[in-house]
């Protein structure tokens, strides 16, 4: 694969909503999306799993989520990780440093973890890779706990969130003119660079697989059809993921969390036939998670 460019494009937050699924089944069938991240505490996760079933081509993976959203177990087993409704915090900061630094916390994330993991696979759908909500899963404590049980339930491929902030730059140059967040993005591209970096130095001791690079985190919630064609025109050699947040709107539950943003153009990204052409002409190869292992 060093000498194609290969691409995985994936729609999060398959569970979520109606909304997110319809949306992620008809960039599927209709456009280049090959892949989706599941929510094993999703709200329609059982209707994602009816799809996903029923689309057998569409590679799943498993979306751990400990922030902004709900958990499998209850808040009595787990009451240093949810509130009596069973849900997250909604503060990555606060959450991230009680996971780091309380023991109780730590217990639980081991056991709310190998929950989710094995609510998806009492689906019989198999367990493409693992990625996490707002990258929840390259946190040092999450990422310690999660390997270990993706070794001990047979789970090989692993997101790596690892984007260039001068790439992403340039790209918005090409697309649609909404602010940069050069700030913001800045502070995502070292918080992730440092994490991956450490992450990326057990995975390969431990023979996990990941892609040479993922484009989704810096333009999250914008990934805008000339943001995505200066991507697909600058495409490096291997295998890259692209990842996108879909919804078909109006949907409450997708709007509660991402109010800002724009889930109907990156359906159209998706499924727009110039993204697809231009694909073909570039001679990309759209692909899985799978490919790592060929």
């Amino acid at each position: 694969m060093q000498n194609k460019r290969t691409l995985i494009v994936t729609g999060d937050d398959f569970g979520l909503s109606s909304g997110v699924n319809q949306a992620i089944i008809k960039a599927h069938q209709e456009g280049i999306l090959t892949s989706a991240s599941l929510m094993a505490t999703g709200i329609a996760f059982e209707e994602a799993v009816g799809l996903a079933r029923a689309n057998p081509g569409l590679s799943v993976g498993l979306h751990v989520v400990l922030l902004q959203g709900r958990s499998v177990l209850s808040h009595e087993k787990i009451p240093h990780l949810a509130d009596p409704d069973g849900n997250f915090p909604n503060n990555s900061f606060l959450a991230g440093t009680r996971y780091f630094f309380s023991k109780e916390a730590q217990r639980e994330l081991r056991e709310e973890l190998r929950a989710q993991i094995e609510r998806f696979l009492s689906t019989g759908i198999r367990l493409a890779f693992l990625s996490g909500h707002l990258n929840i899963h390259v946190h040092p404590t999450v990422f310690g706990i999660l390997t270990g049980l993706a070794q001990e339930f047979g789970i090989r491929a692993f997101r790596l969130p690892r984007e260039g902030l001068l790439l992403n730059l340039k790209a918005v140059g090409a697309g649609l003119p909404r602010p940069y967040r050069p700030f913001s993005k800045l502070f995502h591209y070292l918080t992730f660079y440092l994490l991956s970096r450490h992450c990326k130095k057990t995975l390969s001791e431990r023979g996990f697989l990941f892609t040479d690079r993922v484009y989704g985190l810096l333009q999250y919630g914008d990934m805008n059809a000339g943001y995505i064609r200066y991507l697909l025109g600058h495409l490096p050699q291997g295998v890259t993921e692209i990842y996108f947040h879909p919804c078909i709107l109006p949907c409450q539950e997708f709007t509660r969390w991402m109010p800002d943003y724009h889930p109907t153009e990156e359906l159209e990204v998706l499924t727009s036939s110039d993204i697809k052409g231009l694909i073909k002409t570039e001679s990309i190869q759209l692909a899985d998670y799978s490919v790592l292992s060929t």
